[in-house]
């Protein structure tokens, strides 16, 4: 109980602060406006179940959102504990479980309300997959194994990252169950009619979403090209765990072509540290490093987009593999045979907790609102959206100018996408520059019918415009589109009024 007071004090003490923290990024979309459409996008029924219930209890406070995911954050660091401490000293399992708590690269999946579904997956996921380890699952096979089974269902349904847990299972089974058939052949049997009855449900849903519009420069570049990516991501994610400094949300960058420094360069360190592995487990018949070894790989595989994701990395993504990777170091410390070794740890231990507290501290103020977020995070390379995001917050708090320049920047970056031409639309209609405001918000609509951009469009139109006819051509096609706009409908009805009266 000590020790789980421990964890749970240092997550307070750490992300505590960042409870007071707004809204953010895409949070404003998603919870702001109501549990909005970005929950259709996906076939993720119990996290959007979550998310409706507390909405509709509490309304779009920030404040219980971030607290409900510290306290899923916290559990799992809970459970990452009793996990460890089924295969390792009590020692080594509880530093592991607080290095997962205190990770910098885990603030994103802790402060960013719209990810909590990347807690939550691997939280149940973990809890199904704990059933499996324990003794006494061998005298309740049928019980026990279909309720960790129908647990990693729950994971599933939270994300679809949540099928690694499956795989997870399995190979867990193989290398230390594998003399009891009936475990094994149960979860087979189990798990095929759970997978059977999502795959169903899912395709009955019609939601079969696998890579958005292609908004996003990943998407936006063939498989050949997104497998040249793979070593620079792999990459990405073992140095963040190792060195979490420079953090940064909205990472879109693309390797477009081979060369040494992003594709051999990390290529040749992975084959080496693979190599190492392989060549380890081959000679010390390591069942344990192989399966947390595993546990690595099989979660960066959703990551390195063979399917296409909305971003080509991103720091929540690290958090289902550093169990794995924290996994592989409890097992290299605990073949260690050093006098004095738990001491050892505990020194070291205490201070790599302090300094990754530390980060994560000054990282989750980031999160207090947009505009600190963005402002560290901007870069002159910085990607379209973070540009576009930026831009608004700039507008909110009245720096136009300032404003404009990024929504600048963004279209330049993605020309294609349409809520940025809308917002340097917004920029030059309030310098009354009512032409050019036309043209980038038909640029919006024709990109992508951004709702807003009809709005904006249709009133500029209504205002500014000469030919009527096009208009109420244009205003009737809006419609069309959307016939719930209670927007659309009153400049609709300001504009028959205005003919009307003329």
């Amino acid at each position: 109980m000590k020790k789980i007071s421990i964890i749970v004090f240092l997550g307070l003490l750490v992300y505590g602060f960042g409870l007071f923290n707004g809204f953010v990024w895409d949070d404003e979309v998603m919870f702001q406006t109501g549990i909005s459409a970005q929950a259709g996008a996906y076939f993720r029924p119990v996290i959007t179940a979550v998310y409706w219930t507390i909405y509709n209890i509490f309304g779009a406070q920030p404040f219980v959102f971030h607290f409900i995911q510290l306290i899923f954050h916290t559990a799992a660091a809970v459970l990452v504990y009793h996990l460890f401490k089924r295969f390792f000293k009590e020692t080594i399992s509880l530093v592991l479980a607080l290095i997962f708590l205190v990770h910098p690269s885990n603030v994103e999946a802790v402060s960013f309300a719209s990810a909590m579904q990347e807690i939550g997956f691997t939280l149940v996921g973990i809890i199904g997959l704990y059933l499996f380890t324990r003794r006494d699952v061998i005298n309740h096979v049928s019980t026990k194994i279909f309720i960790g089974t129908f647990l990693l269902l729950i994971a599933l349904l939270m994300k679809e990252t949540g099928i690694v847990f499956f795989v997870l299972v399995f190979f867990y089974l193989i290398l230390f169950k594998k003399n009891n058939k009936a475990v094994l052949i149960s979860y087979s049997v189990f798990s095929v009619i759970l997978l059977a009855g999502y795959l169903l449900f899912r395709l009955a849903a019609g939601n079969n979403y696998v890579a958005g519009q292609g908004l996003f420069p990943i998407m936006r570049v063939s498989l050949s090209t997104r497998l040249i990516n793979i070593p620079s991501i792999i990459f990405y994610y073992i140095t963040k765990f190792f060195y979490p400094i420079n953090l940064e949300i909205a990472q879109h960058w693309v390797v477009r072509a081979v060369d040494i420094r992003n594709f051999f360069l990390p290529l040749i360190f992975e084959i080496g540290l693979f190599l190492t592995a392989v060549i380890y487990i081959t000679k010390s018949k390591n069942k344990l490093f192989l399966f947390f070894f595993l546990w690595f790989l099989i979660g960066l595989i959703p990551h390195l987009q063979i399917i296409p994701l909305n971003m080509t990395v991103a720091e929540r993504w690290l958090y289902f593999p550093m169990i794995g990777l924290l996994g592989v170091i409890g097992v290299i410390l605990s073949e260690f045979r050093i006098k004095n070794l738990e001491l050892r740890i505990i020194h070291i231990g205490i201070i790599i907790i302090f300094i990754f507290s530390v980060r994560s501290f000054i990282r989750t103020l980031d999160w207090r609102n947009g505009l600190s977020l963005f402002s560290r995070d901007i870069r002159e390379d910085s990607s379209f959206d973070l540009q576009n995001n930026m831009g608004v917050e700039l507008f909110r708090v009245g720096r136009y100018a300032e404003a404009k320049k990024y929504f600048e920047t963004s279209v330049k970056l993605a020309p294609y996408w349409w809520v940025n031409w809308n917002n340097l639309g917004v920029s030059y209609e309030r310098e009354k520059n009512y032409q050019k405001a036309a043209e980038y918000y038909q640029r919006s609509v024709n990109n992508g019918q951004y709702y807003l951009a009809y709005e904006n469009l249709a009133r500029i139109l209504v205002k500014y415009g000469k030919d009527r006819e096009k208009t109420a051509d244009f205003i009737d096609k809006a419609l069309k589109v959307y016939p719930r706009d209670d927007n659309l409908k009153q400049i609709e009805n300001y504009f028959q009024r205005e003919r009307n009266f003329n």
